[in-house]
């Protein structure tokens, strides 16, 4: 029962993990399309100041790029803390793969202890059965 409940654990642990895993990379896709679109922007206004840009356009573009980057600021703390949740759930699925695999060697002992019990008693039964096997084989032979 306990490996069962260790087993159902261990498989807890490794959906969270991989649900962590998951938003963990979803996290850093959305860094990096954001980065990208960062690089866009920066080459679309570098063209426009090649052919001209005037005063509240440029001024936009600063705003937009102030929004931008605090976008990507908060997306980096996503990732940041989305890693910590990976790492997290990796010790807690390490954690509850140390326990399963202990109550697996809890439970082979456990067997092996009553297997030699099993042989042990059987052992006894032979030599119970030997010892009167020869007795009556003593005891219809009389001694001349």
């Amino acid at each position: 029962m306990l490996k069962e409940m260790a087993a159902k654990e261990v498989d807890l642990a490794t959906e969270a993990m991989a649900h962590a895993m998951k938003m963990a990379e979803e996290a850093q896709s959305k860094q990096q399309m954001l980065g990208d679109y960062r690089q866009d922007y920066i080459k679309n206004l570098n063209n426009l100041m090649e052919t001209g840009i005037g005063a509240e356009a440029y001024r936009n573009f600063q705003n937009f790029f102030t929004k931008l980057d605090q976008a990507v600021i908060g997306q980096q703390e996503v990732v940041e803390f989305t890693k910590l949740q990976v790492q997290a759930q990796r010790e807690l699925w390490q954690e509850s793969q140390r326990k399963k695999l202990s109550y697996e060697v809890l439970s082979r002992r456990s067997d092996k202890q009553a297997l030699k019990i099993e042989q042990k008693k059987d052992q006894k039964m032979m030599d119970e059965f030997a010892m009167r096997s020869s007795s009556a084989r003593h005891s219809n032979h009389p001694i001349k």
